[in-house]
């Protein structure tokens, strides 16, 4: 019984650096923070990436009705862009994020993104729509 005790400790004292180890989460890199701008080209977007903006619109599918016919809705989204006061609609560079919480967000406030490109990239076409990875509230 003692044996086994000191077996079971020998064990977990052993184990205990090498899980220290394989929680450093310092080795894996930020990705990289890009503007609005830079969705004007989608080839140069490769992988997961930061980007900072704040939410113009707030999309939920509304609910169907029990034995209807319902067309079918475009999954939960926000609207971001960078430019909150452009008074010009067709100058508004915007940025589609789909969330399965879009509720969570408020309209008009700063986030940071960190999201993936949805689906395929066309190269020399702009990047429009992505998938939220994670988020966090801008203090200005």
């Amino acid at each position: 019984m003692i044996r086994k005790a000191l077996t079971i400790l020998f064990t977990v004292v052993c184990l205990m650096p090498a899980l220290s180890f394989s929680q450093d989460r310092t080795s894996a890199p930020e990705p990289p923070l890009i503007t609005f701008n830079d969705l004007q080209r989608s080839d140069s977007i490769a992988g997961p990436f930061r980007i900072k903006g704040y939410v113009i619109d707030i999309y939920k599918c509304p609910p169907c009705p029990p034995q209807a016919m319902c067309k079918p809705c475009i999954p939960d989204n926000i609207v971001v862009t960078d430019n909150i006061d452009e008074q010009d609609l067709s100058r508004v560079k915007r940025l589609r994020i789909s969330t399965e919480k879009p509720e969570q967000f408020e309209l008009k406030k700063k986030y940071s993104f960190t999201v993936r490109a949805r689906g395929k990239t066309t190269p020399d076409h702009p990047l429009e729509e992505v998938a939220l990875i994670t988020f966090e509230p801008v203090k200005e």
